[in-house]
Protein backbone atom coordinates (compact mmCIF):
# COMPACT_ATOMS: atom_id res chain seq x y z
CA UNK A 1 0.00 0.00 0.00
CA UNK A 2 0.97 3.25 -0.38
CA UNK A 3 2.51 5.18 2.49
CA UNK A 4 2.40 8.67 0.96
CA UNK A 5 -1.80 8.45 0.76
CA UNK A 6 -2.12 6.78 3.97
CA UNK A 7 -0.40 9.71 5.96
CA UNK A 8 -2.35 12.15 3.54
CA UNK A 9 -5.58 11.03 4.56
CA UNK A 10 -4.25 10.72 8.44
CA UNK A 11 -3.34 14.50 7.82
CA UNK A 12 -6.88 15.38 6.21
CA UNK A 13 -8.88 13.66 9.08
CA UNK A 14 -6.59 15.84 11.32
CA UNK A 15 -7.26 19.10 9.87
CA UNK A 16 -10.51 18.12 10.76
CA UNK A 17 -9.63 17.74 14.35
CA UNK A 18 -7.96 21.08 14.47
CA UNK A 19 -11.63 22.29 12.91
CA UNK A 20 -13.39 20.58 15.98
CA UNK A 21 -10.63 22.63 18.30
CA UNK A 22 -11.72 25.87 17.05
CA UNK A 23 -15.50 24.99 16.95
CA UNK A 24 -15.18 24.46 20.79
CA UNK A 25 -12.74 27.42 20.98
CA UNK A 26 -15.53 29.65 19.70
CA UNK A 27 -17.94 28.04 21.77
CA UNK A 28 -15.59 28.99 24.68
CA UNK A 29 -15.21 32.31 23.66
CA UNK A 30 -18.83 33.09 22.53
CA UNK A 31 -20.15 31.82 26.20
CA UNK A 32 -17.39 34.47 28.15
CA UNK A 33 -18.53 37.43 25.94
CA UNK A 34 -22.50 36.57 26.72
CA UNK A 35 -22.31 35.49 30.59
CA UNK A 36 -21.06 37.99 33.61
CA UNK A 37 -20.57 35.49 35.91
CA UNK A 38 -18.56 32.96 32.94
CA UNK A 39 -16.01 35.76 32.96
CA UNK A 40 -15.62 35.60 36.40
CA UNK A 41 -14.87 32.26 36.76
CA UNK A 42 -13.22 31.63 32.62
CA UNK A 43 -10.11 29.99 34.83
CA UNK A 44 -12.51 26.57 35.18
CA UNK A 45 -13.97 27.12 31.86
CA UNK A 46 -10.48 26.96 30.23
CA UNK A 47 -9.49 24.15 32.23
CA UNK A 48 -12.37 22.52 30.72
CA UNK A 49 -11.53 24.00 27.13
CA UNK A 50 -8.33 22.68 27.55
CA UNK A 51 -9.07 18.87 28.82
CA UNK A 52 -12.01 18.86 26.22
CA UNK A 53 -9.29 19.81 23.60
CA UNK A 54 -6.89 16.98 24.94
CA UNK A 55 -8.99 14.60 24.40
CA UNK A 56 -10.15 15.34 21.05
CA UNK A 57 -6.73 15.35 19.81
CA UNK A 58 -6.45 11.71 21.36
CA UNK A 59 -9.47 10.72 19.70
CA UNK A 60 -8.58 11.99 16.23
CA UNK A 61 -4.71 10.56 16.59
CA UNK A 62 -6.39 6.99 17.92
CA UNK A 63 -8.64 7.19 14.94
CA UNK A 64 -6.72 7.63 12.38
CA UNK A 65 -3.19 6.28 13.37
CA UNK A 66 -3.73 3.74 16.31
CA UNK A 67 -2.06 6.37 18.47
CA UNK A 68 1.07 6.64 15.74
CA UNK A 69 2.05 10.09 16.32
CA UNK A 70 3.71 12.22 13.75
CA UNK A 71 5.00 15.49 13.49
CA UNK A 72 2.43 16.29 10.61
CA UNK A 73 -0.03 15.66 13.78
CA UNK A 74 0.61 18.88 15.25
CA UNK A 75 0.94 20.92 11.95
CA UNK A 76 -2.47 19.73 10.58
CA UNK A 77 -4.31 20.10 13.66
CA UNK A 78 -2.40 23.99 13.64
CA UNK A 79 -4.08 24.40 10.34
CA UNK A 80 -7.25 22.73 10.65
CA UNK A 81 -7.69 25.81 13.43
CA UNK A 82 -6.14 28.29 11.32
CA UNK A 83 -8.55 27.57 8.49
CA UNK A 84 -11.13 27.32 10.70
CA UNK A 85 -10.56 30.73 12.36
CA UNK A 86 -9.59 32.74 9.56
CA UNK A 87 -12.57 31.46 7.41
CA UNK A 88 -15.83 30.86 9.05
CA UNK A 89 -15.13 31.77 12.91
CA UNK A 90 -16.79 34.80 12.94
CA UNK A 91 -19.93 33.55 11.60
CA UNK A 92 -20.06 30.71 13.92
CA UNK A 93 -19.20 32.95 17.06
CA UNK A 94 -22.45 35.25 15.57
CA UNK A 95 -24.38 32.16 15.47
CA UNK A 96 -23.45 31.13 18.67
CA UNK A 97 -24.28 34.46 20.43
CA UNK A 98 -27.35 34.69 18.74
CA UNK A 99 -28.14 31.11 19.74
CA UNK A 100 -27.04 32.22 23.14
CA UNK A 101 -29.42 34.97 23.61
CA UNK A 102 -32.63 33.40 21.85
CA UNK A 103 -31.79 30.73 24.79
CA UNK A 104 -31.55 33.51 27.19
CA UNK A 105 -34.58 35.44 26.20
CA UNK A 106 -36.97 32.30 26.28
CA UNK A 107 -35.61 31.40 29.41
CA UNK A 108 -36.08 34.91 30.95
CA UNK A 109 -39.76 34.83 28.82
CA UNK A 110 -40.51 31.47 30.86
CA UNK A 111 -39.20 32.49 34.19
CA UNK A 112 -41.77 35.69 34.08
CA UNK A 113 -44.20 33.34 33.10
CA UNK A 114 -43.88 31.49 36.06
CA UNK A 115 -43.36 34.14 38.60
CA UNK A 116 -46.57 35.45 36.94
CA UNK A 117 -49.00 32.70 37.52
CA UNK A 118 -47.09 32.19 41.10
CA UNK A 119 -48.24 35.86 41.92
CA UNK A 120 -51.81 35.10 40.68
CA UNK A 121 -51.99 31.74 42.45
CA UNK A 122 -50.67 34.30 45.77
CA UNK A 123 -53.40 36.47 45.32
CA UNK A 124 -55.83 33.53 44.65
CA UNK A 125 -55.35 31.70 48.16
CA UNK A 126 -54.95 35.30 50.27
CA UNK A 127 -57.87 36.19 48.82
CA UNK A 128 -59.82 32.98 49.36
CA UNK A 129 -58.57 32.91 53.04
CA UNK A 130 -59.30 36.28 53.14
CA UNK A 131 -63.34 35.23 52.22
CA UNK A 132 -63.08 32.60 54.76
CA UNK A 133 -62.02 34.57 57.70
CA UNK A 134 -64.80 36.89 56.69
CA UNK A 135 -67.22 34.49 56.45
CA UNK A 136 -66.31 32.98 60.36
CA UNK A 137 -65.49 36.03 62.00
CA UNK A 138 -67.27 39.37 60.11
CA UNK A 139 -70.16 38.10 59.31
CA UNK A 140 -71.81 36.62 62.18
CA UNK A 141 -70.39 39.53 64.19
CA UNK A 142 -72.83 41.83 61.88
CA UNK A 143 -75.85 39.34 62.40
CA UNK A 144 -75.28 39.37 66.14
CA UNK A 145 -74.83 43.10 66.46
CA UNK A 146 -77.90 43.69 64.69
CA UNK A 147 -80.14 41.25 66.26
CA UNK A 148 -78.93 43.00 69.95
CA UNK A 149 -79.29 46.42 68.31
CA UNK A 150 -82.92 46.00 67.45
CA UNK A 151 -84.03 44.53 70.73
CA UNK A 152 -82.99 48.35 72.26
CA UNK A 153 -85.22 51.05 72.60
CA UNK A 154 -84.78 53.62 70.60
CA UNK A 155 -83.40 56.86 72.11
CA UNK A 156 -84.33 59.80 70.55
CA UNK A 157 -81.99 62.71 70.78
CA UNK A 158 -83.58 66.14 72.14
CA UNK A 159 -82.91 69.02 69.74
CA UNK A 160 -81.41 72.19 71.15
CA UNK A 161 -83.93 74.55 70.77
CA UNK A 162 -82.15 77.47 70.50
CA UNK A 163 -80.60 80.72 69.57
Amino acid sequence: MNYFIEDLNVFYATIYGGIAIGILFDINRSLKNNFKFIKRISFIFDILFWVIVTLIIFIVINATSKFELRYYHFIALLVGFILYYNTISKFVLRFNSMVINFIKSFIKKFVLSIVGMLENLYYIIVYSIHLLFDIIFYIPNIVFIKGKSSKRPLVKKRMKKGV
